[in-house]
């Protein structure tokens, strides 16, 4: 069987002549075994497959530039670590799309009508890898974002895509908190209970993220240096949009911190981090959700932040804007989303009419 041609890019990709020679000799090899035609023939074949490769090739390299030139650019305007990332991947699976649909087009600049084609491909067609289901408008606003900060930056004088492209989403009113404080701790005690060393870090993490109400990549973002115990607070350095912020923590999140420090004796920056001191990534923070979510219960992390949004905002205790500081929001119109009210209340408050 022949290997794919990524395989062998990836290995040539620093010597072009190399890679086209090993491509033709691979493919002559196979030629010469399973079709026994003549040298000749065969000659013919390697030159075809020589010119093809080469020309996909160098379009490959060209694109690889093209989204280098675009990475350097979203630096230089400000943008953060995880928006070049994530408008850079959306890109490039425009880019996908792209040739996918048009076969080896060349690809000369955006056209409006390739824009308003992949739209409705992604509205249409393209499913999530995490629900199977069709794209939410959220989803796809992410991507078209993306393409309108591309169209911006590499083709100003040839704008196709804007903001009135993004899909109209209705204000949403956040439904009340899904789980119970019950459940929640006992969530919490199947964590502390789990097998292996890791217990009492992994039920720090959760404990900070239900009490605390930090995003999940803000919790494995601390550092040692981060939180202060006999302050009770922590430094989120780099929150959503590279802000910095003070959270003020409760008991619950300093007894499990100061537990797990306790057991912590690996040399690292990291606040919670693996054996060999490296921070610790989302993955392993999924596995520990899925092993020990009770039976029945659906539980993430971002089940967590909700949880804590919902509790603050309906306790009353906490002004909005002193909540919109706690979990990072930039505009207090998305911590009054939570400001959902309770149906059983509104019952009883109307027969006192």
């Amino acid at each position: 069987m022949i290997p794919s041609n990524q395989k062998i890019y990836n290995i040539h990709a620093k010597n072009p002549r190399n890679y086209f020679l090993k491509i033709t000799e691979i493919c002559l090899s196979f030629y010469k075994k399973s079709m026994h035609k003549t040298i000749k023939n065969s000659k013919k074949i390697q030159n075809y497959i020589l010119e093809k490769t080469q020309k996909r090739f160098l379009e490959d390299v060209c694109m690889e530039n093209l989204m280098e030139e675009f990475k350097r650019k979203m630096f230089l305007d400000g943008k953060s670590k995880r928006t070049i990332e994530v408008y850079s991947n959306s890109v490039k699976e425009f880019f996908r799309w792209f040739y996918d649909s048009y076969g080896n087009v060349e690809y000369k600049k955006l056209y409006r009508e390739n824009i308003l084609e992949y739209k409705s491909y992604l509205k249409n067609i393209k499913k999530s890898s995490h629900s199977g289901n069709n794209l939410c408008p959220k989803s796809i606003n992410s991507k078209l974002s993306a393409l309108i900060c591309f169209n911006e930056m590499m083709e100003p004088d040839n704008i196709v895509v804007s903001k009135k492209d993004l899909i109209k989403i209705q204000a949403e009113i956040v439904n009340p908190a899904s789980i119970t404080k019950k459940e929640i701790e006992e969530f919490r005690q199947m964590v502390l209970q789990s097998e292996g060393c890791t217990a009492r870090r992994n039920f720090a993490i959760v404990t900070i993220l239900a009490y605390a109400g930090l995003r999940i990549s803000e919790c494995l973002n601390l550092r040692k240096s981060d939180i202060c115990l006999e302050s009770n607070q922590l430094k989120v350095a780099n929150g959503k949009g590279e802000k910095a912020r003070i959270v003020i923590v409760n008991s619950k999140i300093v007894s499990a911190v100061r537990e797990y420090q306790k057991t912590d004796h690996v040399e690292s920056e990291w606040l919670f981090h693996n054996s060999r001191g490296e921070r610790l990534n989302q993955t392993t923070i999924n596995r520990v959700f899925n092993i020990c979510c009770p039976e029945g219960y659906e539980i993430t992390p971002h089940t967590l932040r909700h949880f804590y949004a919902i509790n603050a905002v309906s306790s009353g205790i906490f002004t909005i804007p002193e909540i919109a500081n706690q979990m990072g929001h930039s505009s207090i119109k998305t911590t009054m989303r939570y400001m959902n009210p309770n149906l059983e209340e509104i019952r009883q408050k109307v027969e006192q009419l």
